[in-house]
């Protein structure tokens, strides 16, 4: 390996996000839905064509446009994740990946310090329209990992799930589409529940998918439920609400119920997978606790509060860790 060349790739990393995430702010990609020149896209969205050109340019070196006689377009399979009406659209989590760059600029700061060094709410905003946009960023992003977590579990036989902190409910939503027995309730704070009403309409499930309003790290869970899933909430506190969240998950079970964390969670040295190993940093800039706490630990909080059959695997997916147990009969 020729080190210079390992750095020098490492610097130039954000280059190819800035691109990125300019022409999904300046809504570039939904110009490209068919072939137009710079000028074109240019005289449609306001920009300058020298400008322009040398983005759809270096777009197209990224391999993500497609340049034909001085025409740039979009690709049907780019198309999907990078326009707005895509049907795995990622435009909010580009937007909220933007949002999050000025926190990067803060890590010496952290790292001085030890302590957070933005609010993460600060980050997501306090207006209705901010907050919506990051529920739908998390909405987009959760498709994949939602089918991919359905393969791997025995969802069959579940009637009852309480989805923690659920805020869309995209688990949920998509778990109830594919088996047609399964109730969910989806559980979080006010604000949020009033997006994940509009997905449950936009599904046409409201007759098997509800919500609970309150705080997760609080309230307690209620009972009935066979399925339990916490997906991207552990990491973002620390230990003790970790583990009094897994105890309140563990009383909430009916006997031979299953419990499902889905989150960022590192190796037992906390050094990978590297995408863990960068939340970690990530997290702790706009958390007073969060971490991507290592599998290991993990497990360990289920099976000291009680879980058998305790199972940890990764899926493709963002993030990649899944600890499964269930409560004993």
């Amino acid at each position: 390996m020729e080190l210079d060349k390992e750095i020098g790739k490492w610097l130039s990393g954000y280059q190819q996000a800035c691109v990125l995430i300019t022409a999904n702010k300046l809504k570039v990609f939904d110009a490209l839905k068919s072939p137009v020149t710079a000028g074109e896209v240019a005289g449609k969205l306001g920009l300058s064509e020298k400008g322009t050109e040398r983005l759809l340019n270096a777009l197209t070196g990224m391999g993500i446009a497609v340049k034909n006689d001085g025409k740039f377009h979009l690709p049907e399979e780019w198309q999907r994740y990078l326009t707005k009406d895509g049907d795995h659209s990622m435009q909010q989590w580009i937007r909220l990946s933007s949002d999050l760059m000025p926190v990067w600029l803060e890590l010496p700061k952290f790292i001085q310090s030890g302590t957070m060094v933005k609010s993460i709410m600060d980050v997501l905003g306090n207006q209705p329209e901010e907050m919506r946009a990051f529920i739908d960023a998390m909405h987009d992003k959760g498709l994949t990992a939602t089918w991919m977590l359905a393969r791997e579990l025995p969802l069959d036989d579940a009637k009852n799930l309480l989805d923690v902190g659920g805020g869309p409910g995209t688990y949920a939503l998509e778990w109830a589409k594919l088996h047609k027995r399964l109730k969910a309730t989806i559980f979080d704070i006010p604000p949020v529940l009033e997006v994940a009403k509009t997905y449950i309409k936009r599904y046409d499930l409201e007759d098997r998918v509800d919500t609970m309003p309150g705080d997760f790290t609080k309230d307690g869970f209620g009972t009935g439920y066979d399925l339990i899933l916490m997906a991207n909430v552990l990491h973002m506190y620390d230990e003790k609400v970790g583990r009094d969240m897994i105890g309140k998950g563990f009383k909430s079970l009916e006997p031979g119920g299953r419990l499902v964390v889905h989150g960022f969670c590192t190796d037992d040295e906390e050094t990978g997978p590297l995408e863990d190993a960068i939340f970690s940093l990530n997290i702790g800039m706009l958390t007073q606790g969060g971490r991507a706490h290592p599998v290991k630990e993990k497990m360990q909080w289920l099976e000291k509060t009680g879980f058998k059959d305790i199972r940890h695997f990764r899926v493709q997916a963002m993030p990649t860790g899944v600890i499964t147990g269930v409560k004993p009969k």
